[in-house]
């Protein structure tokens, strides 16, 4: 009879029952809606300690305001002080003092506002591999700037922001904050090292980044 060659469940006699028939899969052997739920579990652990650290943060912030205010007021009532007791002329030099402070404090983030647009806007012609190794980039990139005499931002050894990103990016050591480049298939990605291998000439791929950095300071990259 058909009942002796079937279990109670309906899967035929001699054969064991799949446990995992009828769960979806992904075809990577985990379950998705158990990943979903396990995401969804740390998620909500989480949110209390984001919470409390948002609230930290809200909670420094304010008190940092309330400082600064407390400051201004201190300062503010020691030049009535002076003003009550005649010593106009420090009081006016203390003013002058804190005035030239905040202008002075403002033209350095403006100027340093300035940098970071201008190394961003050179490093968006960069293909890198993620927005951290872009940052890291930036990072090192800033790391090495001054302002010549002229007020222009320029790599310390007096090339430009450009021209030192292009050593930057040839540099074998900061190959790992890039995506590699695809190749033509025909070959032709290694022409240039070719090229310079045989005609006795040293490979940009194979100098150092000081030696780029001279080569571009002299115009010959």
């Amino acid at each position: 009879m058909s009942d002796n060659n079937q279990n109670n469940n309906g899967t035929p006699s001699g054969e064991t029952p799949n446990a995992n028939a009828g769960t979806p899969n992904d075809g990577t052997g985990g379950d998705p809606s158990i990943e979903k739920l396990v995401s969804q579990r740390v998620a909500e652990a989480l949110a209390p300690i984001k919470e409390k650290l948002d609230s930290a943060y809200s909670a420094r912030d304010e008190a940092n305001a309330k400082l600064a205010k407390l400051e201004l007021e201190r300062k503010e009532a020691d030049l009535k002080r002076l003003e009550e007791e005649g010593k106009h002329l420090e009081a006016a030099n203390r003013r002058l003092a804190e005035e030239q402070a905040r202008s002075k404090a403002l033209e350095e983030q403006n100027i340093n506002l300035s940098r970071d647009v201008n190394v961003r806007g050179v490093l968006a012609g960069y293909a890198f591999k993620n927005e951290r190794a872009a940052e890291i980039a930036f990072k090192e990139v800033v790391g090495q700037l001054t302002r010549n005499e002229q007020g222009i931002w320029v790599h310390k050894s007096g090339v430009s922001v450009k021209d030192f990103m292009e050593a930057f990016s040839k540099d074998e050591e900061q190959s790992f904050l890039f995506k590699p480049k695809a190749s033509s298939g025909n070959g032709s990605s290694n022409t240039n090292s070719n090229t310079a291998e045989s005609t006795g000439k040293k490979s940009l791929f194979k100098m150092s980044q000081a030696e780029v950095l001279k080569l571009a300071g002299e115009g010959k990259l």
